[in-house]
């Protein structure tokens, strides 16, 4: 398989690493709405960002994408709107990706069906 050139995915830093854990986020004093959840890959960028294309057909939402970072929009109205999702990749060690994906608009429960049905069974890296 031939990997395009994408750019290298943003570093973590221990601040980063540290901030992943539940007792010491603090994102809520600065961010708002943050359902998500993170996903640790030894899989190329290329073969991240493939999988988590494929899944959006499956489900027909669009993909727009910029370097390591996409996002997922779903083509139907739902409770709240059109399901919107947002996924970063990360580079946590030169051989292993952080995958963060987050809920940027729509409803929860929609969110939490599409992570259970659609994203974790897939999410084999």
């Amino acid at each position: 398989m031939r990997f395009t050139s994408l750019p290298r995915p943003a570093s973590l830093n221990a601040f980063d690493i540290i901030s992943f854990s539940l007792g010491f986020d603090l994102s809520g004093l600065f961010e708002e709405g943050t359902d998500g959840a993170r996903f640790v890959s030894g899989a190329h960028v290329s073969n991240i960002i493939s999988k988590l294309e494929e899944i959006a057909k499956v489900v027909s939402f669009s993909v727009r994408k910029k370097d390591c970072r996409m996002s997922l929009e779903g083509s139907r109205e739902g409770v709240k709107g059109p399901l919107t999702i947002v996924a970063e990749i990360f580079e946590l060690t030169p051989s292993l990706r952080v995958v963060d994906v987050k809920k940027k608009r729509g409803d929860i429960v929609e969110y939490d069906e599409f992570c259970n049905r659609e994203l974790k069974p897939i999410i084999d890296f």
